[in-house]
């Protein structure tokens, strides 16, 4: 599978889960794969103006074990985890088939743990997503604006 697929099947279900907060769902690089000098990914941007990035990086070596996200959902002023918090929490919902599996990891000489998904294809490929945030023109929330928000059945393919 190619990264440019994963990156349009999560574009593709972002959408689909139409969460208030998100303002604009895009796709962005000109690569088709990691290492290049565009690296491909996906954007979410929110009413505070701030973006959430996920972007496609080369396998790390050795391979990164597992790493646990918190139990509940974190604040928006810590979008990174908050990021891969849903993002997570969307894909054990939607269960897209052309996904195996998918789990957050650390890469090496990243700060932030956990800083990337792996995300297992269906077809054997593995795809890396290093997550990365942009502060906006206005202050984050301290607790969720949306605390009752609840991904929408069968609004879209890929949401039961």
């Amino acid at each position: 599978m190619q990264v440019t697929e994963v990156l349009d099947a999560l574009a593709a279900l972002y959408r689909a889960c139409d969460h208030p907060d998100v303002v604009e769902v895009s796709r962005y690089g000109r690569d088709t794969k990691p290492g290049g000098q565009s690296p491909p990914g996906v954007k979410l941007t929110y009413q505070s103006g701030s973006s959430a990035l996920l972007s496609a990086t080369s396998e790390p070596r050795p391979v990164p074990a597992p790493v646990s996200l918190p139990a509940e959902m974190p604040p928006p002023t810590r979008r990174a985890i908050r990021m891969l918090v849903f993002t997570t929490q969307l894909l054990d919902f939607a269960r897209p088939p052309i996904f195996k599996g998918w789990e957050t990891c650390d890469l090496p000489g990243v700060w932030l743990s956990p800083s990337a998904l792996r995300i297992n294809c269906a077809d054997g490929a593995t795809v890396y997503l290093h997550v990365t945030v942009a502060s906006g023109a206005s202050r984050e929330p301290e607790t969720d604006p949306y605390p009752d928000y609840r991904f929408p059945k069968g609004s879209a393919p890929g949401l039961r």
